[in-house]
């Protein structure tokens, strides 16, 4: 079952040379070559020379002698649990010869995720050439993002002082999520002064279609222009009911029909602490929709994650006040979530269950609390996220079965009969690079129809790391979603984290833009807009003390004014004026001599003509 709705309408010490967040579809300075004449940097058989460090049960380091994308070995390294920082798990191999303030080296090889627990799909990895003990003087870092594919890295490298043999070393770490990589083809050269450091190959992250020419954005626009525009006849007369030529009319768009939402801390949303008006204000020229970061999973529900001292209740009535606010301030809300069905997600009463004899009764509860939830917010929620995560929260299905997850949507639906359900994860959002995401995502959504769920909505987290998804990959998922499922299409967590900013917003425009011409999608939420209060601070639209970043003018470009109307015409002979505007809440204004009139009219999607008529007073 459908609903029109506003989210778903029909249709120093430390020296640091170079630091790459590196590794992308493609990469610039690839044509560049490997220049001949580079000596070992380090001695011996690389499986020799390398060791494994870090706490025992942390990880596992093997070597395959026929590895690799050509046979020719490669040494696979098992991240087995969360581990942080990036050296607590390292495969580092000193020096073997002295090397001279200036010299340059480059360290060259291939390398791809095996598994990953990262909600961007990808595997991590830092590659550092530094001194091997004291200050840890580094001569180069790189921090590179790794996908399914085989592809080769470069960190080009100018020591900044003289090492003798040994005293430098090359360290490769592994200190992150819940991983496994496979690297290959490793080369470790020594140039000496007989290079320049310009001349190495270096990585620096790109994607396929960025070019201003591709071919996509051409389709994208006529796209654009079929599905998020529609025909207006303006037509004003007088009191008479006369024709009025000439009448100057003030076309302004005030709100766009295709959502542009993000997640919202409600700490600023109600705080009145220094800083907080200017995020609100932020929110509000920015944006059309909200949804409370954390203050709707259970466990903040359930009281378990407030201020110190603060009771159930209280928290409670904070969250409902903040909902409140958002609606009067005229916000689409989202909500986030009812179940994220991993042990780590749920409140510690649920958890404190499991394996005991009231074990059982975990379902029961889990269905009392949707039906709390969604009574006490009722009215205040315009779209549900249901279920989470399911790729990897999936405690409660293999304990009481798969069919659960249905009962969670027909609960929801219980209460809330005209508000959108959707079903949410991550990692879902690139066919190409993912597959078994984008599999598993469907057959979870196709499982719950078949069982007579009724989900409304898809929603893709699409959380991007330092190798973007192509325009193209992102388009044909939409449409495999589109041919299999039928459903509306949300990007729920949007946000791309990179230091290359150029290409962060380069990204952040050509991925609202595939969004946007695609009739299946609904909406776009960033998962945060201020460095401030966000997850991944690099990723945020602002910086701490609000200038804008790049991504940050891109998003506001393209969302207040390349995709928002704003005209001032004049009507024909006839009184009338024809033209194409984009879907949303439009103010217009006409001026005549004999009076004046301001009116408001809404351009729905699918709408094909609207009609607007204005007499002036």
């Amino acid at each position: 079952m459908f609903f029109p709705s506003p989210f778903f309408p029909v249709l120093p010490g430390l020296l640091l040379i170079t630091a790459f967040t590196a590794g992308a579809s493609a990469q610039v300075h690839e044509s560049v070559p490997v220049p001949p004449g580079g000596t070992p940097l380090v001695s011996g058989p690389y499986k020799d020379a390398f060791t494994g460090t870090g706490a025992p049960d942390l990880f596992t380091i093997r070597h395959d002698p026929r590895g690799g994308p050509d046979g020719g070995g490669s040494w696979r390294i098992d991240t087995r649990r969360d581990a942080s920082p990036a050296w607590a798990i390292q495969w580092r191999a000193p020096t073997g010869r002295p090397v001279t303030k200036g010299d340059i080296a480059l360290v060259t090889f291939s390398a791809r995720a095996l598994e990953t627990s990262r909600e961007t799909g990808e595997a991590q990895m830092r590659v550092v050439v530094q001194n091997r003990g004291g200050a840890w003087a580094r001569a180069a870092a790189g921090q590179f993002s790794l996908t399914r594919d085989w592809r080769t890295y470069y960190l080009p490298v100018r020591f900044p002082r003289d090492f003798p043999a040994g005293a430098a070393e090359v360290s490769f770490g592994f200190g992150y999520q819940k991983q496994a990589v496979e690297i290959a083809d490793l080369a470790i050269f020594h140039y000496g002064n007989r290079v320049a450091f310009d001349a190495l190959p270096g990585t620096r992250p790109t994607y396929p279609g960025r070019d201003p020419a591709a071919p996509w954005r051409a389709e994208a626009l006529a796209r654009i222009e079929r599905f998020r525009k529609s025909g207006v006849t303006l037509a004003v007369t007088d009191a008479a009911g006369r024709p009025v030529p000439g009448a100057v009319v003030e076309i302004r768009q005030t709100r766009s029909a295709f959502g542009f939402g993000t997640a919202a801390p409600l700490s600023l949303v109600v705080s009145e602490r220094e800083g907080a008006d200017i995020w609100r204000r932020h929110l509000r020229e920015l944006f059309n929709g909200v949804s409370l970061e954390n203050d709707l999973k259970w466990p903040w529900w359930a009281g378990e994650r407030g201020k110190p001292g603060e009771t159930p209740a209280a928290i409670r009535e904070r969250t409902l006040a903040g909902l409140r606010q958002l609606k009067a301030d005229g916000f689409s809300v989202r909500g986030h979530v009812l179940v994220w069905p991993g042990w780590k997600r749920l409140p510690a009463a649920i958890v404190n269950l499991r394996g005991t004899p009231r074990e059982k009764e975990i379902p029961v509860a889990v269905l009392a609390h949707i039906t709390d939830i969604t009574t006490a917010t009722r009215g205040l929620i315009d779209e549900w996220d249901v279920l989470n995560e399911p790729f990897n929260n999936h405690d409660l299905m293999d304990l009481f079965g798969r069919d659960i997850m249905a009962d969670w949507f027909r609960a929801a639906r219980a209460v809330l009969p005209d508000t959108p359900l959707v079903t949410n994860d991550w990692g879902n959002h690139d066919i190409t690079a993912d597959p078994t995401h984008v599999k598993h995502f469907t057959d979870t959504t196709r499982f719950l129809l078949d069982r007579g769920a009724p989900v409304d909505g898809l929603g893709q987290q699409a959380h991007i790391g330092g190798i973007p998804a192509a325009p193209a990959a992102l388009l044909s998922t939409l449409d495999h979603y589109a041919k299999t499922l039928a459903l509306p299409v949300r990007i729920t967590e949007f946000d791309i984290t990179t230091d290359d900013e150029d290409m962060q917003a380069d990204y952040t425009r050509d991925f609202l833009t595939v969004m946007f011409s695609h009739p299946s999608v609904v909406g776009v939420q960033l998962w945060g807009f201020w460095e401030g209060a966000h997850w991944s601070p690099p990723a945020a639209l602002y910086r701490k003390d609000w200038t804008e970043k790049p991504n940050g003018r891109v998003y506001r470009q393209v969302t207040q004014e390349t995709w928002r109307t704003r005209e001032t015409v004049r009507t024909d002979t006839a009184g009338r004026w024809q033209g194409r505007v984009f879907q949303g809440d439009y103010t217009v204004v006409v001026k005549t001599p004999q009076g004046s009139a301001t009116r408001t009219f809404q351009v729905p999607p699918g709408t094909a003509d609207a009609r607007w008529e204005i007499s002036p007073e």
